[in-house]
């Protein structure tokens, strides 16, 4: 609490420094109202579709098995800050449903997968809305062209607006706080897999799509299926398949996941336990962020033996030494104590993620997220 509080002091006094410093930039940056839009008439089709995407994912939680039920640490999350959206299926209430899937990105409580709380309270304070820009988006901007872009890239980054995502306009492009390092991650990823004609890439707990999304969009062709809790995958199926509406997608429950998928669709939405289908080896690229970290141990260690099983590349960022402890004694792991196969992978990079320093501009040891790639072993 003491260190929420000097840093919200702090961000005041950078945003007055700011303002006055006349520094010459470079680049627009506007910084995107935070107010909620209507439900658009002509999705009416794709939120009845995934509405009844939903309910069949809901019914279907039911019988999950307790070994990949969600930590109690994400369960009161769901109970909470997922409120109106759950409410929706109990009340077969299709209009609120539809409000939740236009707005999510700008929701009054945080959902877990972006900034949506952080842009909305400074956004509203001309000095936070300064260190929002100077601070946030343009150090990002910085730090995002040494890794070797420029202004004339900022499509590179540009990001989908669907759901109501808040960020910042730079020079045009929308960006939010995320899209920077996704797309650097992504890029990263491109070159263990840009030979591969139509690879088949995996998400474990993918949020809404964002990652996704850059993974995808440097491919003609793709197949990317997405793994996670009725609640954050009915988020990412609205986001991707608003993003891309030509491409062919498999909600579950609208048919039997098999196999034959792989090549008959492009993005393929499914709970968690129908990782128990992929078979070996059938995986080009599989990915992880943050959330293997927040299962209990035992979740974790069924979903990492099951990677190691389907994938041919491995990579996940997650915490090096912080656990997070839930009730009845359990822990989540920390990425030292993943089961990842040292007979079939070999490790390509194991690096802190940048993208946690930006708020402090310097290592900060609370912050101990680190990427970490793996690559099938080559036959000799």
């Amino acid at each position: 609490m003491i260190k929420k509080i000097i840093f919200y002091l702090y961000a005041h006094l950078i945003g007055l420094i700011k303002i006055f410093s006349f520094q010459k930039k470079n680049i627009e940056v506007k910084i995107k109202k935070p107010i909620h839009v209507k439900i658009n008439n002509d999705d009416v089709k794709l939120h009845k579709r995934l509405f009844d995407f939903y309910k069949k994912l809901k019914l279907d939680e039911i019988n999950t098995p307790d070994l990949v039920k969600p930590s109690s640490m994400w369960q009161k999350h769901i109970n909470n800050d997922y409120k109106f959206l759950v409410e929706s299926y109990k009340k077969e209430d299709l209009d609120n449903f539809s409000f939740f899937l236009s707005n999510f990105g700008n929701w009054n409580n945080y959902l877990g997968i972006e900034h949506n709380n952080l842009l909305q309270r400074y956004s509203k304070n001309f000095l936070l809305k300064s260190f929002l820009k100077n601070e946030i988006f343009l150090k990002y901007f910085k730090i995002w062209k040494d890794f070797g872009y420029s202004k004339n890239d900022l499509n590179k980054i540009a990001t989908p607006e669907h759901g109501n995502q808040l960020g910042a306009y730079l020079d045009g492009n929308f960006v939010t706080i995320g899209s920077f390092f996704n797309q650097i991650i992504s890029n990263i990823l491109y070159q263990h897999i840009k030979e591969i004609e139509r690879p088949i890439i995996c998400d474990l707990g993918g949020g809404y799509g964002k990652l996704g999304y850059f993974l995808t969009k440097g491919f003609k062709k793709s197949c990317f299926i997405d793994f996670d809790i009725p609640e954050v995958l009915v988020l990412a199926a609205y986001y991707l398949l608003k993003t891309y509406p030509k491409k062919t997608c498999l909600l579950f429950g609208e048919k039997k996941f098999e196999k034959k998928d792989l090549d008959n669709f492009d993005l393929i939405f499914m709970p968690p336990i129908e990782i128990k289908k992929m078979e070996e080896n059938s995986v080009n690229l599989f990915v992880n962020k943050n959330s293997l970290g927040e299962m209990r141990g035992e979740t974790a260690k069924f979903y990492i033996e099951k990677i190691n099983f389907c994938s041919k590349i491995f990579f996940h960022m997650n915490h090096n030494r912080i656990r997070n402890n839930f009730e009845n004694n359990e822990k989540s792991l920390i990425s030292s104590e993943y089961p990842i196969s040292k007979e079939k992978f070999d490790l390509i990079f194991d690096y802190p993620d940048l993208s946690h320093f930006i708020y402090t501009g310097r290592y900060d040891a609370n912050n101990d997220i680190f990427m970490n790639l793996f690559k099938i072993k080559s036959k000799s």
